[in-house]
C-alpha cells in the first residue's frame, strides 16, 4: 500500500500534545524512519504498534491513525493477507469512534483504500458479473459495482459535516501534515483537503471504467459545485479560483464522454478561463489561470500564443510564489533542440543522408574525427520555425574517401552544452547473412556499390559477452 497515496492525510493531530509526550512520539518516529532506511519491516511494525498502543493509552487520535496506516503498510509487505484484517479494523474504527473529525478522516482513508484496491485488481473485476444481492463478507469476492458503492459511500460520508471541516484548520495537525503549496489560499481548512480526496477517489473509479452501471460523474460534479458555492459564500476568492481551475480541467477532460451528463460548447474551457481573469485579475492567484491557458495552448500546438500568455503573466505577477512555473513553460518553448540521425555505414565518397529534427536553432557544425584526430569540419544552416515548432530536415554529407571508423561530432550553434556524437564506418563491404539448417549461418560479402561478391574477406562475429569468432570467406566467381 503506497504510504504517499494513503498518508497525505496523516495529518491527524486531533489533540494538543504536551511537549514531553510529543518528544516521546518524535523519538519513536525517528526510530521508525531509521528502520525504514535500513529495510527492516519487522522493526517498523513493532515500533508503529508501540506508537499505536501509546496513542490509545493517551487518547491521541493523530498518532493512532498515523501508526495504524504505517503498520498496515509494513505488515502487508511481510504478510500480504494482513491487509484484509487491517481493513476490517479500519471499518470497525469508523463505526465506533465518537469523534466527528476522526470519523470524517477514516471515511476518507477508506474511500481511497477501496479505490486503490479496485484499480490494482481491475482486470479481475472487469471479468466478473455484478453481484446485486447481499454483499459478500470477503472483499476478494466483490464485484466492481460493490466497490463503486463503497467508494461513493465513504467519499460522501467524509465530507458530510462541511461546517466542522471548514472550522477545523489543518495547521492544528502539524507536524503530522505537510501543508500544500496552495493550502494558504483555502485558509488551511480541512474541508478542501477532504473534498479533494473524495473527488480523487471517485475519479479513480471513473478513470478505470468501474462506473459503467453506476455513473460517478454526477457525484464528482456535485462535490465541485458544493465546494465552489462554499468558497463563494465565504468570499474566499483565491480558493474559489483554484477550485474553479480544477473543476474546469475535469469538465474539459470528460466533455466528450457519452455518460458525462454535461453539455458544454467546444471552446468553453478557454472562455471560462478568460471569465476568471476578467473577474479576479487583481489577484496574484490568477497567475494559475494564465498557467492553465498556456498549457492548453501548448496542448493544441499553439506555441506562439502560449509564449505570449506566459509573458503576460510574468509581467502582471512577477512576485507570485509559483511564477517560475510559467517561466519554465516559456523556457521550454524557446529552448533549442537538435536530433541528428545518420546511417551506421557509408561507401567511400558517397553522399550520406543526415536526418535532422530541430527547433529554435539556426544551424550546427559537423566535426569529423578519426582516431581522435579532426579530419574535417562543416557548418550546416537550418531554417527555424516562426511558430517555435520542431522541423524535420534532410541534409547531405560526403563520406570520407578513406575507409575506417569515424566519429561525427554534432555542435549546435550557441548551444554547446548539447553536443552529441555519432559513430559510423566508411567501408566498401556489405555483409548479408541468412539462417541455414542445423543452426548454421550463411555469410555473403559484397561490394556495397556494385553488389559484386568479394572473395577472401575476413568476417568477425562478436557475441554479447565480447567473444570474437573470425572467418574467411571463400573465393567467389562473378556471374
Amino acid at each position: 500500500m503506497n504510504i504517499k497515496q494513503m498518508g497525505v492525510i496523516m495529518l491527524l493531530c486531533l489533540a494538543n500534545i504536551p511537549g514531553i509526550q510529543a518528544q516521546s512520539f518524535n523519538n519513536l518516529w525517528k526510530q521508525v524512519d531509521q528502520a525504514e532506511k535500513n529495510s527492516l519491516p519487522e522493526t517498523v511494525v513493532k515500533l508503529t504498534d508501540e506508537i499505536y498502543r501509546k496513542g490509545v493509552k493517551e487518547k491521541n487520535s493523530p498518532q493512532m491513525l498515523k501508526a495504524y496506516i504505517w503498520r498496515m503498510k509494513y505488515r502487508e509487505t511481510i504478510t500480504p493477507d494482513s491487509f484484509y484484517v487491517n481493513l476490517k479494523g479500519l471499518e470497525q474504527w469508523v463505526k465506533q469512534t465518537v469523534v466527528p473529525m476522526d470519523r470524517a478522516i477514516l471515511h476518507s482513508l477508506l474511500a481511497e483504500i477501496y479505490a486503490n484496491y479496485a484499480v490494482k485488481n481491475s482486470w479481475t473485476l472487469w471479468r466478473r458479473s455484478e453481484i446485486l444481492e447481499e454483499v459478500p463478507d470477503d472483499i476478494q469476492e466483490w464485484t466492481e459495482n460493490i466497490f463503486v458503492d463503497k467508494v461513493r459511500m465513504h467519499a460522501c460520508e467524509a465530507v458530510a459535516d462541511s461546517v466542522l471541516l471548514l472550522e477545523t484548520s489543518s495547521r492544528t495537525y502539524l507536524p503530522f501534515v505537510e501543508l500544500g503549496e496552495t493550502s494558504e489560499y483555502y485558509h488551511h481548512d480541512m474541508y478542501h483537503l477532504l473534498v479533494s480526496r473524495s473527488i480523487e477517489a471517485l475519479r479513480k473509479m471513473n478513470d478505470s471504467n468501474f462506473d459503467r452501471s453506476r455513473n460517478v460523474k454526477p457525484d464528482i460534479a456535485e462535490l465541485y459545485n458544493n465546494m465552489l458555492s462554499t468558497y463563494q459564500r465565504k468570499d474566499d476568492k483565491e480558493g474559489y479560483v483554484l477550485v474553479s481551475l480544477n473543476c474546469l480541467k475535469w469538465q474539459d477532460e470528460i466533455k466528450s464522454d457519452k455518460d458525462s451528463l454535461i453539455s458544454l460548447p467546444q471552446n468553453f474551457y478557454v472562455a471560462e478561463l478568460d471569465k476568471l481573469l476578467e473577474d479576479y485579475k487583481s489577484l496574484e492567484i490568477c497567475a494559475e489561470v494564465y498557467r492553465a491557458k498556456a498549457e492548453y495552448a501548448l496542448s493544441n500546438g499553439r506555441r506562439v500564443a502560449a509564449l505570449q500568455i506566459c509573458d503576460d503573466a510574468i509581467r502582471l505577477y512577477p512576485d507570485y510564489f509559483r511564477i517560475n512555473v510559467l517561466k519554465n513553460i516559456r523556457r521550454n518553448i524557446l529552448t533549442p533542440t537538435l536530433t541528428v540521425d545518420i546511417g551506421r555505414s557509408a561507401f567511400p565518397g558517397e553522399k550520406m543522408e543526415i536526418r535532422v529534427n530541430h527547433n529554435n536553432l539556426d544551424g550546427f557544425t559537423i566535426q569529423l574525427y578519426q582516431s581522435k584526430n579532426l579530419v574535417s569540419e562543416q557548418h550546416c544552416s537550418l531554417i527555424r520555425s516562426k511558430e517555435y515548432e520542431s522541423k524535420d530536415t534532410v541534409l547531405t554529407y560526403h563520406a570520407p574517401e578513406e575507409v575506417g571508423a569515424y566519429t561525427m561530432r554534432i555542435v549546435p550553434d550557441d548551444f554547446t552544452e548539447k553536443i552529441s556524437e555519432k559513430e559510423f564506418a566508411v567501408t566498401r563491404f556489405k555483409v548479408l547473412t541468412c539462417s541455414l539448417p542445423q543452426h548454421q549461418l550463411g555469410v555473403l560479402t559484397l561490394d556495397a556499390q556494385t553488389g559484386h561478391p568479394i572473395s577472401n574477406a575476413r568476417v568477425a562475429f562478436y557475441s554479447s559477452n565480447n567473444q570474437v569468432q573470425i572467418f574467411n570467406t571463400g573465393k567467389m566467381e562473378r556471374s
